[in-house]
């Protein structure tokens, strides 16, 4: 079935068409294959063009993953993109603290009655992002000042760095040593330990190119 006029890239600026084709069973009612294309390549590009939805999307990746693994045989370069952004995972969580939401708001002044508060409101307006865990939603501690609020550079380095689908591109690019920012010997430094230098962490995630290392 071919999938054709499936454009990418912001209004009015450059885009590109991806065409795809799909072998139909025999037996197949081609009579649909109208209203099965038209509803794919929606849901394409509202996949490819918002950040939120892809996030949600790649939080279920792994279980795909494994489902499809049982009856294909995947590509050498998905393979290598998995098994680096799980080795990238395991080392950024188990070398942090992080936090729940639950813990957030236990250590609010005056704790909003709904636990998922204040940290559901702060993530929703870019002013801290988080990872999934086993189902589980933590937030990187260093995000926070010494009343566990948002430091106010969290905010503008998640802009500076762009939509990401894949937090925790995000969290690995705060966790590992960065080149564009150094000590004073010139030895790379980690954003999250560099966190009062605005200037050079501003200007790193503006130079970042979305990998899992830095």
């Amino acid at each position: 079935m071919p999938m054709g006029n499936m454009r990418s890239g912001a209004p009015g600026g450059d885009q590109r068409r991806v065409q795809f084709s799909v072998d139909l069973p025999v037996g197949a009612n081609l009579a649909l294959t109208g209203a099965v294309q038209a509803s794919l390549e929606k849901a394409i590009r509202l996949v490819l063009s918002d950040p939120k939805t892809g996030q949600d999307l790649l939080t279920r990746a792994d279980d795909i993953a494994r489902l499809v693994t049982s009856i294909a045989e995947p590509d050498e370069s998905l393979l290598i993109e998995r098994r680096r952004r799980q080795d990238a995972m395991r080392t950024v969580f188990d070398d942090g603290q992080w936090l729940t939401a639950e813990d957030i708001n236990a250590l609010q002044k005056t704790p909003p009655a709904s636990k998922s508060q204040p940290a559901s409101d702060w993530k929703r307006r870019d002013r801290v992002y988080s990872v999934s865990v086993n189902g589980r939603e933590y937030f990187a501690a260093y995000q926070f000042d010494t009343f566990s609020q948002p430091l106010p550079i969290i905010r503008e380095i998640l802009e500076a760095l762009g939509p990401l689908a894949d937090t925790w591109k995000i969290a690995a690019w705060f966790h590992f040593p960065n080149g564009w920012i150094s000590d004073d010997e010139g030895r790379p430094v980690a954003p999250k330990d560099a966190l009062d230098r605005r200037e050079d962490v501003i200007g790193a995630a503006r130079r970042y190119h979305g990998s899992y290392v830095a």
